[in-house]
């Protein structure tokens, strides 16, 4: 999940500030075009605007995270299209109306789904589990059925145990971060693991840790200037430690996550700067409760955003995407260890279209694969190139509806060594979370 700020005056809702993560600026200098492609068909109809708020909306229609980023709108660059992957499964359908999908592989093979619908009532989560990929089992909600309930997070233990993170606003827009967990008895009950009251909250991500837990999130007070800090709370023997804040403050933390490093270990990820410019990346190690300092990791690379992890047993793997006036024409990633990073490669290079959104897994052989949206003007679908034998793979695409844009890839490893992708693909409004997947 991702934010970038809406001046909206005295009061900032959460939900508008995620609106703003998903809809960029006017740009500045358009990239070269490629001939624009027709007219996407519209969605659904959307609750009516009141007056106020961006441009005179209040109110669900200005709320809507859902809403597609703005440089959509704009042709993306033309140049050489990536080859469809002819041994990839899929699309198949997890869901014919959600959004920010995530899926995990749990043990057996199981495969687990999170994301959240927009019924009337509100926002609310949903999962579902496959054994093969194709046929999904009936939606379960995970969340409130009413508010609005956003940015899901997923983990599924060693032991199967599923574990759920999602962000909530309520009436107010008061934002908090909530958990649920799957045992073998079944859904337990939903608990709030921040304080919640008239905070601005978003991001929140989860990585487990043997039985320890560790939670990320950025917040700040409701109608203050003040920038969203990246916090983080870690719970160990079933206890949570106080929120500690690890952003410096001095601008505004965005698109925190966090990872297991496999040692015991996690790491913690974010960027920082003004919302819509080049952000300033940072990551930081955690172990047994606390984190070390965060290091910068775009001032010997590339500023960008959304940095995800892995890890192949051996070397640390980063990947993040970069916008250049506010188009997204970018993916990197790095491998290393902290404070000993090598050379960003830059994943995307001499292809055409928009890049963004990037995730990457490692499985146990040591191959890391990252995967990323792609919007090529007439076509748009989730890419993905590996490494391996220390050298990476061309680009490839996976198999992709007709119509629509790919927004939010995530990605896991079964024990067969199969990578599962899953992403929204739609128009603004009404996208379908699918299901992929390959095996380099």
């Amino acid at each position: 999940m991702g934010v970038d700020a809406v001046n909206l005056g005295p009061l900032s809702p959460i939900a508008l500030v995620l609106l703003a993560a998903c809809s960029d600026p006017a740009p500045v200098a358009a990239p070269a075009p490629a001939t624009r492609p027709a007219l996407r068909p519209p969605g659904p109809p959307q609750p009516q605007p009141q007056a106020g708020g961006k441009g005179g909306m209040v109110g669900p229609a200005a709320q809507d995270p859902t809403g597609f980023p703005k440089f959509h709108e704009t042709p993306p660059p033309a140049g050489p299209e990536p080859s469809l992957d002819p041994a990839a499964t899929g699309p198949d359908a997890i869901a014919q109306n959600g959004f920010r999908s995530q899926v995990k592989v749990g043990p057996g093979g199981q495969l687990h789904a999170v994301y959240y619908d927009r019924p009337a009532t509100g926002d609310v989560v949903k999962y579902r589990s496959s054994r093969d990929g194709v046929t999904w089992s009936e939606a379960e909600t995970v969340s409130q059925e009413d508010g609005r309930n956003w940015g899901p997070d997923l983990v599924v233990t060693e032991a199967g145990r599923v574990i759920v993170a999602w962000d909530r606003a309520d009436a107010n827009f008061y934002g908090q971060g909530w958990l649920r967990e799957r045992g073998p008895a079944g859904w337990e009950e939903p608990v709030a693991i921040t304080d919640g009251g008239p905070m601005e909250l978003s991001s929140g991500h989860i990585a487990a840790v043997g039985e320890d837990l560790v939670y990320t999130y950025i917040e700040r007070p409701m109608g203050q200037r003040s920038p969203f800090l990246t916090k983080w709370r870690w719970r160990r023997d079933g206890t949570w430690s106080s929120p500690a804040v690890i952003s410096s403050g001095t601008a505004d933390a965005w698109h925190s996550n966090i990872d297991p490093r496999g040692d015991g270990s996690v790491i913690l990820g974010y960027d920082v700067g003004n919302g819509g410019s080049e952000t300033v990346v940072y990551v930081a190690v955690g172990r047994d409760g606390s984190f070390d300092a965060p290091e910068d990791v775009s001032s010997s690379s590339f500023r960008g955003e959304r940095v995800h992890f892995s890890n192949d047993g051996t070397l640390d793997w980063l990947t993040w995407f970069r916008k250049v006036n506010t188009y997204p024409l970018h993916v990197y990633a790095r491998g290393g260890t902290p404070g000993n990073w090598g050379a960003a490669i830059t994943l995307s290079e001499g292809l055409g279209g928009y890049h963004y959104d990037p995730f990457v897994v490692s499985r146990a052989d040591g191959t890391t694969c990252v995967a990323w949206a792609w919007d090529g003007g007439a076509a748009s679908a989730v890419l993905y190139r590996c490494h391996r034998a220390g050298s990476w793979t061309a680009a490839a695409r996976l198999p992709a509806p007709a119509s629509g844009k790919v927004e939010l890839p995530s990605m896991d490893v079964g024990p067969d060594g199969r990578f599962h992708v899953a992403w929204a693909q739609g128009v603004p409004g009404k996208t379908d979370v699918l299901h992929a997947s390959f095996s380099p």
